[in-house]
């Protein structure tokens, strides 16, 4: 029954936020539109010799966001870079009290700090090898949002992840998700604690999991493949944490997932940990609605008498999905990336990675991969 109210909510918000952007708006504030662009030159190389380039268009998101009234605000938007056209959120959410937002649509689970950050907003140009792994991605659902001064709780129920069909005699997947955080120093710095948990049962239509991770890179093969292998339900716990002062960045989370299965109950898991320095001076604003660390905006851009934002970071990351029957794998990630912001919403990256990659029959094999990205968001 979730799935089927899921599917009828959501499109109808396609639908009724889709007529509203055609017609015209009451104020200015009812519709204004957003997406981002994000255009990719990779190199790649592995331990054989072998060398691939290649260019990608990683993201182009297009919609439109607003307020319906004081209380009530929308926002639509898809992924136009694919052959298929993708949602991404389409939601409206509702400000019940200053402390509390109620939202529908489709939109991400509560689930670790970097899947909740934006990719316009992620130090690295792609997010941690266990977090692409484990995170429960888009789905449609209803979720409360909590925040105080210095701490928050999310949670929500959801359905069946998009591109997933269902019929009729079919159980639906449930996934619930949860998400407590807190900011522990008063003042400028800012000290992140947080904890995040789902739990998923399986669909009957389909009860197969099949986990696949790519190096820490787009568009080049998966380095690891658990194969599908079948699961009744899966349970996630993800601790994270984070410090912010002046141009100073430090953040790590891991996580744990156990499948339930009738004939394998794998458990997985994976870390990474970062640190990021802004030499022009700029800080990682600490967003306590949300529980992440926001944008960076140059103190003195380009053009308006200063050179913009620089900022270097490094990460090293690792996800296991070896266990038992399953070998899906083991990679260890490390990179390198520096983003040059001459202006607020444009930046300019070159991140690189090095990832090794160890596989019960192939061994252990090392790649080496560089990724350039211009982005532009609004």
């Amino acid at each position: 029954m979730l799935a089927k109210i899921s599917s009828i909510l959501g499109t109808g918000l396609v639908l009724g936020l889709s007529s509203l952007a055609a017609a015209p708006a009451s104020a200015s504030e009812a519709l204004s539109p957003r997406g981002r662009v994000q255009l990719d030159a990779v190199v790649a190389n592995n331990d054989e010799g072998s060398t691939f380039t290649g260019g990608e268009l990683r993201r182009f998101y297009l919609g439109v966001e607003g307020d319906l009234s004081e209380a009530v605000s929308y926002v639509v938007e898809a992924d136009f870079s694919g052959p298929e056209v993708v949602l991404q959120d389409v939601a409206l959410a509702y400000q019940a009290t200053p402390s509390l937002e109620l939202v529908v649509g489709h939109f991400k689970p509560p689930v670790t700090n970097e899947d909740l950050t934006s990719d316009t907003q992620t130090l690295f140009l792609e997010r941690a090898s266990f977090v692409g792994a484990f995170a429960p991605g888009r789905r449609v659902g209803v979720a409360a949002n909590y925040a105080r001064e210095r701490w928050g709780l999310q949670g929500g129920v959801f359905g069946e992840a998009e591109q997933n069909a269902l019929d009729g005699e079919a159980g639906e997947a449930r996934l619930l998700a949860l998400r407590a955080y807190g900011d522990l120093l008063p003042g400028e710095a800012a000290l992140h604690l947080g904890a995040s948990a789902y739990h998923l049962d399986a669909s009957s239509w389909g009860p197969t999991v099949r986990l696949a991770q790519r190096p820490e890179t787009a568009r080049v093969p998966r380095a690891l493949d658990t194969g599908r292998f079948a699961a009744d339900e899966a349970q996630f716990l993800g601790l994270e944490a984070g410090f912010g002062l002046g141009p100073l960045t430090v953040q790590g989370e891991g996580g744990v997932i156990d499948y339930d299965g009738p004939v394998v109950s794998p458990q997985f898991s994976g870390w990474s940990g970062q640190i990021a320095w802004r030499w022009t001076g700029e800080a990682r604003p600490y967003d306590v609605t949300a529980g992440t660390f926001g944008r960076v905006r140059p103190d003195r851009p380009w053009g308006q008498g200063g050179f913009g934002a620089v900022e270097t970071g490094l990460r090293v990351s690792r996800l296991d999905l070896d266990d038992g029957a399953i070998t899906g794998g083991e990679m260890t990630t490390y990179g390198a990336v520096i983003n040059w912001l001459p202006v607020t919403r444009l930046r300019l990256s070159a991140n690189l990675i090095h990832a090794r990659i160890e596989e019960a029959a192939a061994g252990a094999t090392d790649e080496t991969l560089l990724t350039l990205r211009t982005a532009l968001d609004w």
